[in-house]
C-alpha cells in the first residue's frame, strides 16, 4: 500500500458550506495496517433490574442478570478497526494483573495485534464498572445507575516507556497509519507522544490523534490530523464555540500553530467541522437519531475517520463516515463496535431502509443481544404471509403490541411447498419478507427452512411467543422452551374468513368476464 506523506493532505477540496451526499463504501477498500497508541481500557458492565429502593439507604437495588467486558478507548478503537476490516496494532500498557490478562484475550480473539501491550507489575490495569439498570415495568428504560473506575494516572515510568518507544519503532516499519486516543491517564507522556509523532513523519506514515483534555495541545505539533470535541477546542484554544465562524477560527488556529494537515472538530448536537490546509472546509451537520448513549462516539470518530483517510479516501469523505457512525453509536447502550455492515446498511437509499429488517437466522441473535442491551423485550410470530391481507395484518400488530421489538419467522418456499402443496407459495420467501419487512408493526424477519420454527425460537429466545387464537387447546411450537425461560405465550384474536386459502379459491371462482373487465379497467387507470 503507498503510504501518505504526513505533511501532505491526503485529499483537497474547495470550500463548502454544508455537507455533501455521504459516500458510498468502496467495496475494495484497503485493509490498512494501524498502530493504535492510548490508554486501554477494560470496560466492565454489570447489568440487571430495578425493582426498589435500598431500606439501608436512598439507593436503587439493583438485581444483577448479566455482566460483560469489552475494551475501551484505546481498546475500544482498535475493536472497531478490525470490525472494519483493518490490522490493528495495539501500544499500550496493562498491569500485570488478571484484568490485563482478559484485556489481551480478548483483543487477541478480535484479530489485534498485542506485541505492544506491555505488562506493568506496577500499576494496575484501568477498568471503568459500569452499573446499569431497566428501571420500569416491562424490563424497559435501561439506564446507566453508577460508574466505579480504577485507574493509576501517574505519568509512566522511564523504563516503561523506553519498552514502549522500542516496541513502536519495530512495529512502525509494518504500518500504514498511527491513531492515538489521549485520555491522560499517564502513558501518553510528552516525550512519548514527541517520539511517535516524529517517528512517524520519518517513515511517512500519518498520524490522526484524539487529544485530551487540556490547555496546551502543543505536545501534538507536527501530527497530521486532530479530532477534538468542541469543550478540548475550547480550552485549548481560549474561543467558545458558538457558531461557524467561531469554529472556522479555531480549526486553522490549531492547523497553523501545530503544523496540522487538518482538524476535525466534532461538535455533538452540531454535527463536525473540518478545516483543512490551504482553505477547504466541511460542515457536517448531525444526523437525527435517538440518543441513548454517547458513550465511545469519540473513538468510533476517530477509528472510522482515520481508517478511511489512512485507506485514502480523502478527509472529507472519511469525516461524513465518521459522522454517519458516530450517530450510529450514541443509538446504543455502552461502547459497540460499528462494522462495514452496519454502514453499509446506513447508507441504503431511503425508500430501500425497510429491507435492513430482513435477517439471516445466523445474525438475528446478535441484533437481539443488542435490543436486550437497551433494556427491549421481544415477541415472535411465524407464518406463510402468503397474499398479506387483513387477518395477518391485525396479527402482526397484536404481536407487536405485546413487546418492544417483533420478530417474524417467514416459512422458506420449500417449507411453503411441503405444508401447503406445490402450487404455493405464490410469491417467492423474498418478496413476502420485503412485505411484511414494509410493515411498521414489523421490526425484523428471519426466513427459515425447516416445517416448524422451534430452532428459530430457540435462536430468538422471545419474551412473548404470539400465535392466532385458532391455536386455544393445542401446544404451540416452542412454547415449552419460552415458558421455561419465564417467557409466556399469548393467542392473537382472528378475523373469521380472512385466509391466503379462501383468497385464492375466491379469485379461481369468479368468472371470466370479471377477470378481463377487471384487466381492462387496470391498464384505463
Amino acid at each position: 500500500m503507498a503510504r501518505v506523506k504526513p505533511r501532505t493532505p491526503i485529499a483537497r477540496r474547495a470550500p463548502a458550506s454544508t455537507a455533501d451526499a455521504i459516500p458510498s463504501i468502496p467495496a475494495n477498500l484497503p485493509k490498512p495496517r494501524v498502530i493504535v497508541a492510548g490508554e486501554v481500557i477494560l470496560d466492565r458492565y454489570v447489568w440487571g433490574d430495578v425493582e426498589r429502593i435500598s431500606p439501608e439507604a436512598p439507593i436503587p437495588v439493583l438485581r444483577v442478570k448479566r455482566r460483560e467486558e469489552r475494551p475501551g478507548n484505546a481498546g475500544f478503537v482498535m475493536a472497531n478497526l478490525c470490525a472494519l476490516g483493518a490490522r490493528p496494532s495495539a501500544l499500550s500498557i496493562v498491569g500485570a494483573d488478571a484484568n490485563g490478562r482478559t484485556l489481551r484475550e480478548i483483543l487477541s480473539r478480535m484479530g489485534v495485534v498485542v506485541r505492544g501491550l506491555l505488562a506493568d507489575s506496577g500499576r494496575a490495569t484501568i477498568v471503568k464498572e459500569r452499573m446499569l439498570g431497566s428501571v420500569q415495568a416491562a424490563n424497559r428504560g435501561t439506564q446507566q445507575l453508577l460508574r466505579v473506575d480504577e485507574e493509576d494516572p501517574s505519568p509512566l515510568a522511564a523504563a516503561r516507556e523506553r519498552a514502549l518507544r522500542d516496541r513502536y519503532q519495530a512495529e512502525l516499519g509494518r504500518a500504514d497509519g498511527v491513531l492515538v486516543s489521549d485520555i491522560n491517564k499517564g502513558i501518553l507522556t510528552p516525550s512519548l507522544l514527541s517520539a511517535i509523532i516524529s517517528g512517524a513523519r520519518r517513515k511517512r506514515v500519518p498520524v490522526i490523534i484524539d487529544p485530551r483534555l487540556c490547555e496546551d495541545f502543543s505536545i501534538y505539533q507536527g501530527a497530521n490530523v486532530l479530532t477534538p470535541n468542541r469543550y478540548e477546542t475550547e480550552q485549548a484554544t481560549g474561543l467558545k464555540l458558538l457558531d461557524r465562524d467561531a469554529w472556522r477560527r479555531a480549526a486553522e488556529m490549531l492547523i497553523e500553530k501545530l503544523k496540522l494537515d487538518a482538524c476535525l472538530i466534532t461538535l455533538d448536537r452540531d454535527g463536525m467541522y473540518l478545516a483543512e490546509r490551504g482553505g477547504g472546509a466541511t460542515y457536517i451537520p448531525t444526523i437525527p437519531r435517538d440518543v441513548y448513549d454517547v458513550t465511545g462516539a469519540g473513538d468510533v470518530v476517530l477509528s472510522v475517520f482515520g481508517l478511511f483517510a489512512i485507506a485514502g479516501l480523502g478527509y472529507s469523505a472519511a469525516a461524513r463516515i465518521a459522522n454517519l457512525a458516530a450517530s450510529i453509536e450514541v443509538t446504543r447502550i455502552g461502547t459497540e463496535v460499528i462494522s462495514r455492515a452496519d454502514l453499509n446498511e446506513a447508507l441504503y437509499p431511503r425508500h430501500l431502509r425497510f429491507e435492513r429488517k430482513i435477517v439471516a437466522m445466523e445474525e438475528i441473535g446478535a441484533e437481539l443481544a443488542r435490543e436486550r442491551r437497551a433494556g427491549r423485550t421481544i415477541a415472535f410470530t411465524n407464518g406463510c404471509f402468503d397474499l398479506l391481507h387483513a387477518g395477518h395484518v391485525q396479527i402482526l400488530n397484536f404481536a407487536r403490541a405485546q413487546a418492544d421489538r417483533l420478530v417474524v419467522g417467514l416459512n422458506s418456499d420449500r417449507s411453503v411447498r411441503a405444508l401447503k402443496g406445490t402450487s404455493r407459495p405464490i410469491y417467492s420467501a423474498l418478496d413476502r419478507a420485503r412485505i411484511l419487512a414494509a410493515l411498521d408493526s414489523v421490526d425484523y424477519v428471519v426466513v427459515f427452512d425447516e416445517a416448524t420454527p422451534e430452532r428459530l425460537v430457540r435462536a430468538i429466545k422471545p419474551d412473548v411467543l404470539v400465535k392466532g387464537e385458532d391455536w386455544r387447546g393445542q401446544t404451540v411450537v416452542g412454547q415449552s422452551f419460552v415458558e421455561s425461560r419465564g417467557g409466556r405465550v399469548v393467542l392473537a384474536p382472528i378475523l373469521e374468513g380472512r385466509s391466503t386459502t379462501v383468497t385464492i379459491k375466491r379469485v379461481a371462482s369468479r368468472p371470466a368476464g370479471d377477470a378481463a373487465a377487471n384487466r381492462g379497467a387496470a391498464a384505463n387507470r
